[in-house]
C-alpha cells in the first residue's frame, strides 16, 4: 500500500512544484552558507506534511488564487526552523535520514539559519499584505516556542502529569497542523462552522501525530524512520509511554525508572530495561488505546466534508497515524 503522504503529494503535484520554487527561490541567499544549511534540511526526504495539508484543504474550499502557496512556505519555514533549533537543543545528529545540520555547520550555524527561516516566513507574509494571517502565524510562532521550552524544563521529570505533557505536545506539535488546517478558511472567507471543523481536526490530527511519534521512538523501527529508536529516552524525554508506564509500574519498577532517568547519560541496556517494564505494563497497547482517542476525533471533524472526494485523502492520513512506520 502506497505511503498516503507520498499519495496526496502525488495529487497535489502541481500545487507541490509551486511551494517547492518558492522555497527553493526564497532560501537562495548571497551568504552560501544559508543556502546550503537551510537546504540540507528542507531539500532531505521530508515529506511536507504540514503544506500538503494546507494545500489539499484550499482544494476542498475550492480557493481560487496564490495565498495558499505562500501560506503553505511559511508553515515549512517556520517548521524546518523549529527543527534546526530542536536538534541544536538536543545534540540531535540525524534529521530525515541525513547528518544533521548542527552536526555538519555547528550550533551557532543552525540556530542562525533557524532565526533566518523564520524572518523569511514573516516577511512573505508581510509581502502577502494579509495583517490576520501575519498576526495568526505571529501568535502561532509564540506558541511553538512555549513549547519548546517546557519540552526542555521537562526533561527527566518523571512527576510530569498526562495533563501537562498533552499541554507541551500541543504546543510543540499541534498548534502548527491545527495552523495549517485553518488557515485555508481564513482565505476562503469560510463560516464559522467550517472554520471550527478544520481547526478542530487540525489539532486532533496534530495530537495523534506526536503521540504516534512518540510510541514509535520506543516501539518503531529506526531504518523506516531514519531516527534513532529511543532518542527520547536517551535525551532524558518523558513522554506518553513513559508516563503510562511510570504510573502502572509497583514499587520496585518505579524505583528504577527514577534511577534511570537521574543518569547523566543512558545507555541501549537501559532502554532495553525500560522497554521491558513496558512490556509489564503493557504500554504499547494501552498507548494506541489513547493515540485512538485523537484519531477517532480526527475522523469526526471532518465527517461533514464526505461528500467532498478530497476528504478520503484526509481519512488516509488519519489512519496512517496508527501504523506508520511500525
Amino acid at each position: 500500500m502506497e505511503d498516503p503522504i507520498k499519495s496526496l503529494s502525488k495529487y497535489l503535484k502541481a500545487s507541490v512544484l509551486k511551494v517547492e520554487k518558492e522555497i527553493a527561490d526564497n532560501i537562495k541567499d548571497e551568504e552560501k552558507l544559508i543556502t546550503s544549511t537551510s537546504g540540507h534540511l528542507i531539500n532531505a526526504d521530508s515529506k511536507k506534511l504540514r503544506p500538503l495539508l494546507t494545500l489539499l484543504i484550499s482544494r476542498m474550499l475550492k480557493y481560487r488564487g496564490n495565498a495558499h502557496i505562500i501560506l503553505a512556505v511559511c508553515i515549512e519555514f517556520i517548521h524546518n526552523a523549529t527543527l534546526l533549533h530542536d536538534d541544536v537543543i538536543d545534540t540531535g545528529k540525524v534529521r530525515r535520514g541525513k547528518i544533521s545540520a548542527n552536526e555538519i555547520w555547528g550550533n551557532k550555524i543552525s540556530v542562525l539559519v533557524g532565526d533566518y527561516l523564520l524572518s523569511k516566513a514573516f516577511k512573505l507574509m508581510v509581502k502577502n499584505k494579509s495583517i490576520k494571517l501575519l498576526e495568526i502565524l505571529s501568535q502561532t510562532s509564540i506558541v511553538l516556542a512555549r513549547g519548546q521550552i517546557q519540552d526542555v524544563g521537562n526533561l527527566q521529570n518523571l512527576n510530569l502529569t498526562e495533563k501537562k505533557y498533552l499541554s507541551i505536545i500541543n504546543s510543540k506539535t499541534a498548534e502548527l497542523f491545527r495552523i495549517s488546517c485553518f488557515l485555508p478558511t481564513v482565505i476562503t472567507n469560510q463560516n464559522k462552522s467550517v472554520q471550527k471543523a478544520f481547526n478542530n481536526f487540525g489539532f486532533n490530527f496534530g495530537m495523534a501525530f506526536q503521540l504516534s511519534d512518540d510510541i514509535l521512538d520506543y516501539f518503531g523501527e529506526s531504518k523506516k524512520m531514519g531516527k534513532t529508536i529511543g532518542k527520547d529516552f536517551f535525551e532524558g524525554k518523558i513522554t506518553y509511554p513513559i508516563i503510562h508506564c511510570y504510573k502502572n509500574s509497583d514499587k520496585n519498577s518505579k524505583k528504577l525508572l527514577i534511577k534511570l532517568f537521574l543518569k547523566t547519560k543512558r545507555t541501549k541496556r537501559d532502554l532495553s530495561q525500560v522497554l521491558k517494564l513496558m512490556g509489564k505494563t503493557d504500554t504499547y497497547k494501552k498507548s494506541l488505546v489513547f493515540l485512538s482517542k485523537y484519531t477517532d476525533q480526527a475522523r469526526k471533524d471532518i465527517i461533514k466534508f464526505e461528500g467532498n472526494k478530497d476528504t478520503v485523502y484526509l481519512k488516509k492520513l488519519v489512519d496512517h497515524l496508527i501504523i506508520r512506520d511500525k
